[in-house]
């Protein structure tokens, strides 16, 4: 990712995305977008072939801290894989960070500008970040007209 790229998520962006995330966040975001897009822990749980009761997803969300470790609970490769294949993701889908668009929509501006400079050769990127600066600054307010048509 190029330094302007990521200037332009900073400064045009009101919520940037993190350009650094531990596979552990990464993952349980990914994880509560399976539970919103599925329902409950419980159906996604079904989906995955464990039981609709088993604790694994919803200690793993919850960070609930292991008894014997006191760490918190994280979602190891062998079960990121195991949701990857039954569900039918791509292969290291739950740990690559979610885009604008997969947590927002395609249709938040935000998504769309994104899309929009990522289209962009690398050599207009400047002008783009330069342009979308200029709209986030105050508009200069404009000097007071004469009333009477006189300039004095």
């Amino acid at each position: 990712m190029s330094i302007a790229l990521v200037s332009f998520q900073r400064l045009a962006c009101a919520y940037p995305i993190n350009s650094v995330q531990t596979i552990d966040e990464t993952r349980r975001i990914r994880l509560q977008m399976l539970v919103g897009k599925h329902g409950s822990i419980a159906q996604l749980n079904e989906l995955i072939g464990l039981a609709r009761t088993d604790a694994t997803l919803s200690q793993v969300r919850n960070q609930s801290v292991h008894s014997k470790t006191k760490a918190p609970r994280t979602m190891g490769d062998p079960l990121a894989r195991k949701i990857e294949e039954k569900l039918g993701l791509e292969r290291g889908w739950m740990d690559t960070p979610p885009t604008y668009a997969e947590l927002l929509g395609d249709e938040d501006p935000r998504a769309k500008v994104l899309t929009l400079m990522e289209a962009l050769p690398a050599d207009q990127w400047p002008t783009a970040v330069r342009l979308l600066d200029a709209l986030g600054k105050p508009a200069e307010p404009k000097a007071a007209e004469p009333k009477n048509g006189t300039t004095g």
